[in-house]
């Protein structure tokens, strides 16, 4: 019975999984190597239209080019191709601008390269321009040099003084000024000329004189000058630097000076920054209006001021920069007020890194600390630039 079953099921028909072609298949059907390889490809819309490339092309476009036709499809009214000519008009005439300027000072020869006229200086920013047009005290102004708008101030003086004013581009004053910040006016005139003092002579309150000496080709000869009185300020005030180099500083302590009341500034001729364009451009051009004399022996200048005029000398400087051999007497900021309410005073300020000079310091009547404001905690920020700490003693004894 098992065997029946068992052929039973052997003998059934089995389905093929796969249908495996015969002679019937091939018969009626075509044989062809595309049909059995089929190229898919996109048909070219010439071949579409059944035309041939070149006059599908001409029929379609008539002459005109393809990116050229997309252009005016994306810009109908023509607004975007008006501002691409405009700005490639603007780049072509800046271009042109700059060859120019390039040719103009291009350097040709050995000489070309030199300063445009050793014999004066250029002056710049609107602050120093009015103040040194105002002031009028240098020799004599060459040109009034400017770019766009002019001050109608600095305009009017100009005309007054008779100087002659000529408008230029801005690259010919960057180049006069050594590229600072000069406001779009320059003035070309002769450079300031310091007055030279031996010493410091005696003072009259009731009329509020001094007395300088000044020194002229060896003569000496004295001079009479007004000084500034307040309600707490009874005797002139001045200010000695003694090598302090940097322009920055001269032009912020001038300034200050001029700011707080003092009378005048002296420096040393031989180791200080000379009154540059630079030291008139930081003062905002209070160089042009404070005196500012120079002596060429200063510890005579200090020695002569003391025993013939009275003078009090204050040097500004640190504990540790006093000799224990010293004689001199520490006072405080809060008693400076009235040092000038007693007799005439000379604040001394020193180089920016080493200090007022050890002789100096020595033939000073005091010696005065701005003091530390972290009290004896070390740090590497143990002094104050020279121009605040000069406004710092200038407004306590003014004050």
């Amino acid at each position: 019975m098992l065997y029946g079953q068992f052929l039973r099921c052997f003998s059934r028909k089995v389905k093929a999984a796969v249908k495996v072609p015969n002679s019937k298949d091939f018969t009626n059907r075509p044989r062809s190597f595309d049909r059995n390889f089929p190229v898919h490809e996109r048909k070219k819309a010439w071949e579409r239209d059944g035309v041939q490339k070149d006059e599908w092309f001409r029929k379609k476009y008539a002459g005109v080019h393809a990116k050229q036709l997309a252009k005016e499809k994306a810009d109908p009214y023509g607004k975007r191709a008006s501002h691409i000519e405009k700005i490639r008009n603007e780049e072509h005439r800046n271009r042109l601008q700059y060859l120019q300027h390039k040719a103009q000072y291009a350097k040709k020869d050995a000489y070309q390269g030199l300063k445009a006229n050793p014999l004066m200086e250029y002056l710049y920013g609107t602050n120093s321009v009015l103040a040194a047009l105002t002031a009028n005290k240098r020799e004599y102004f060459s040109r009034l040099l400017y770019h766009g708008s002019l001050n109608h101030e600095i305009a009017s003086l100009a005309k007054d003084l008779e100087i002659k004013i000529e408008e230029t581009d801005k690259h010919r004053l960057n180049l006069l000024t050594d590229y600072g910040v000069h406001n779009n006016v320059t003035l070309e005139c002769k450079p300031l000329q310091k007055m030279e003092i031996s010493h410091l002579g005696a003072c009259n309150p009731e009329l509020g004189e001094f007395e300088y000496t000044e020194v002229f080709f060896g003569d000496q000869q004295p001079k009479p000058r007004k000084f500034l009185q307040t309600a707490t300020k009874e005797y002139p005030l001045g200010i000695y630097l003694d090598e302090v180099v940097d322009p920055h500083n001269i032009g912020s302590i001038i300034r200050s000076a001029y700011y707080l009341g003092a009378d005048f500034v002296v420096l040393s001729r031989k180791n200080c920054a000379p009154l540059s364009p630079v030291v008139s451009k930081v003062s905002s051009g209070a160089m042009e209006v404070l005196d500012v004399y120079t002596t060429d022996k200063p510890l005579q200048f200090i020695e002569k001021s003391k025993s013939e005029g009275g003078w009090t000398f204050v040097s500004s400087c640190l504990t540790k920069d006093i000799d224990g051999s010293s004689k001199l007497s520490k006072v405080e900021l809060q008693d400076l007020n009235t040092m000038v309410q007693k007799s005439p005073v000379i604040l001394v300020v020193g180089n920016e890194g080493n200090g007022i000079r050890t002789n100096i310091i020595n033939r000073s009547d005091f010696f005065v600390q701005v003091p530390f404001g972290r009290g004896d905690k070390a740090t590497h920020v143990d002094s104050l630039n020279v121009g605040v700490a000069t406004a710092i003693l200038l407004q306590n004894l003014l004050t």
